[in-house]
């Protein structure tokens, strides 16, 4: 089991940050550029913002070919600075670690001393995708962004009209393309991101939000990510978070660590 918490828990890391799928064409309803700055500034009022989140209680289902694990866990980030995940599987007892910067990802298997690192360039050259760590932030709590950019791009954003007033803005870049799906009143409920010349996609629902010291967040995040041959989801269930506190970061120390070989890893 704790060989499989590994192996799923890096894998579907993988998956989150180097995305894929086939381009599909998009047609919109142009909307002019007023309107959609005008869009994104709602949406930015009614999306979780925050300098620190420290979510002390949560649960994960995580699951890649019928292979199924829930595991609670905690998961403490700083804004643009760090995000530290631990897997406790075993009566709060950390096993499992994923520490991402804006440099680089590494995961901790405490049980057999080691780790497995990698820097955002290893999803360039195994799966032909630029990501970031900005991105990934954003899309953990449902905050709007533009795929590998650590600004807004409006120019480059093309909303559309859905039905019962929702609304859909479109964004994409050199790599990847990005649906972003808002509701009524302004909350984002879904991105899909997808690359323009592979076989992955990445999907994110966010629903059960709640409304905490002014910051109105989702308790349920479900993320897939698909392609033609296999699938991984995790499903994270928010139990119970604190916005902009003071948090105490304990990275781990590699030197104490055997480096394992991702490629091999992923083989299994």
């Amino acid at each position: 089991m704790k060989k499989n918490i590994l192996l799923i828990l890096i894998t579907i890391l993988l998956a989150f940050t180097a995305c894929k799928t086939t381009r599909t064409t998009i047609k919109p309803v142009v909307k002019s550029n007023n309107t959609v700055i005008q869009l994104i500034e709602q949406i930015q009022k009614k999306q979780p913002t925050f300098t620190s989140a420290n979510i002390s209680k949560m649960s994960l289902a995580l699951n890649m070919s019928n292979r199924e694990v829930n595991v609670n866990a905690t998961c403490k980030i700083q804004k643009d600075s760090a995000i530290h995940l631990s897997i406790q599987p075993f009566m709060g007892i950390e096993l499992f670690k994923a520490e991402l910067t804006p440099d680089s990802l590494r995961v901790f298997d405490k049980m057999n001393k080691q780790y497995y690192a990698v820097d955002y360039s290893f999803f360039q050259k195994r799966f032909g995708v630029d990501v970031d760590f900005y991105s990934l932030q954003s899309l953990l709590f449902g905050q709007f962004f533009c795929i590998g950019s650590k600004e807004i791009k409006t120019e480059a954003c093309i909303a559309t009209d859905l039905s019962n007033n929702r609304k859909n803005i479109n964004f994409e870049n050199q790599t990847m393309l990005q649906s972003t799906e808002i509701s009524a009143d302004f909350i984002i409920q879904q991105v899909v991101l997808k690359s323009k010349n592979s076989n992955y996609e990445l999907k994110t629902n966010y629903k059960d939000f709640i409304l905490l010291n002014g910051i109105n967040f989702p308790q349920q995040i479900a993320m897939t990510a698909t392609n033609q041959k296999n699938d991984a989801s995790c499903d994270f269930s928010i139990l119970r978070v604190e916005f902009n506190t003071l948090i105490k970061f304990s990275a781990l120390n590699p030197d104490r660590y055997n480096r394992g070989d991702i490629e091999q890893l992923l083989k299994k």
